[in-house]
């Protein structure tokens, strides 16, 4: 059985799928059941590259250093990285799947080491990004991977797509000392944010932001500055955001429940005392209620006078950005689809 195979455990259908959030296993009969709902249209299947693909970004960061033990090793192993980076971008080229499978992998494993502590090279990891320096600059692996990566995609996009890409790559590191911040706070003081103020904190920390600027990278065509400056793309992308930061806490309850960490499902449950049951509800109908209304913003965007085509090609590597990331929360072991 394939690694994909295991969503059958928790859904029912292909564009509707339902994960299982269960209390206890003694109540099993007595389960809640909620409902990640996404449209046909969004429906798209893992890349056929998607293991060759992983193969690759495994051999890269074990030769660059990033992967150095049997811990590493592990924790690679259960990002399920084939379907981490090719679900949300199944349409892309071998070049391009490429360098998106080692972007997204990388990204997990420095995640982990900034949540930590600052590592000292913010302004340097930003150059790395824009596909600048010429030269490889001295430092740390996850900095040399980087800068690896950005003279890989600058080969392609422009000088304003790389400034655009590494303006949003550098703000998802100030929003995850941020969200550090946050857990430290709720550890001392025992009480959770608001939802409203940890869902925007999410949006930004989620990195939808720099995944979004991807969507044109796979495409080989950029959006034009008048698109990207409209009012409805921004608030498209931002509920975009949402979506996928609803995923990863409902995803992530019981791995954030461990770890003494801020969720969402937790907030709400705290702030409107209802129970853990109602909040997984009402988590679950905030995700349904933002995919309704992208689909209504996509519509307003494609009566406007842009490019229809451009704009319809982008707006569907956006809907496969969520559905991706979904399936892949699904079923990624470092998730749970079921939580007791």
């Amino acid at each position: 059985m394939s690694r994909t195979d295991s969503l059958g455990q928790v859904a029912r259908g292909v564009h509707r799928p339902a994960y299982f959030i269960t209390r206890t296993k003694k109540r099993a009969k007595n389960s809640t059941e909620v409902s990640l709902n996404f449209p046909k249209s969004w429906v798209v299947p893992l890349s056929p590259l998607a293991y060759e693909m992983e193969a690759r970004a495994e051999a890269w960061l074990r030769e660059r250093g990033v992967i150095r033990d049997a811990e590493g090793a592990e924790k690679f192993e259960k990002l399920a990285v084939a379907e981490y980076a090719n679900w949300p971008f199944p349409t892309a080229a071998a070049e391009q799947a490429e360098v998106l499978t080692k972007f997204l992998a990388l990204w997990i494993f420095y995640d982990d080491v900034i949540e930590e502590a600052d590592d000292g090279q913010q302004e340097r990891i930003y150059e790395a990004i824009a596909g600048r320096p010429e030269t490889c600059p001295e430092g740390n692996a996850h900095l040399r991977c980087w800068w690896e990566l950005g003279r890989a995609y600058a080969r392609r996009m422009s000088p304003d797509w790389l400034e655009r890409h590494a303006r949003r790559f550098a703000d998802w590191v100030r929003s995850v000392r941020e969200e550090s911040r946050a857990a430290a706070q709720f550890r001392k003081s025992g009480l959770y944010p608001s939802a409203a103020k940890h869902l925007e904190r999410r949006a930004l920390n989620i990195g939808m932001m720099p995944n979004i600027d991807f969507i044109e990278y796979q495409m080989g065509r950029e959006l034009p500055e008048s698109l990207l400056c409209d009012a409805d793309m921004k608030q498209l992308a931002y509920l975009a955001a949402e979506v996928v930061a609803i995923i990863n806490d409902i995803f992530g309850y019981a791995k954030d429940r461990s770890l003494n960490w801020c969720n969402l499902v937790s907030c709400l449950a705290q702030e409107f005392q209802i129970s853990l049951e109602e909040s997984f509800r009402w988590v679950a109908d905030m995700h349904n209620a933002r995919v309704r209304a992208i689909g209504l913003l996509e519509e307003k965007l494609l009566q406007k006078s842009y490019d229809r085509e451009l704009l319809k090609g982008w707006l569907q590597g956006l809907r496969h950005v969520m559905y991706g990331f979904a399936r892949w929360h699904a079923m990624a072991p470092r998730y749970s689809a079921v939580h007791e």
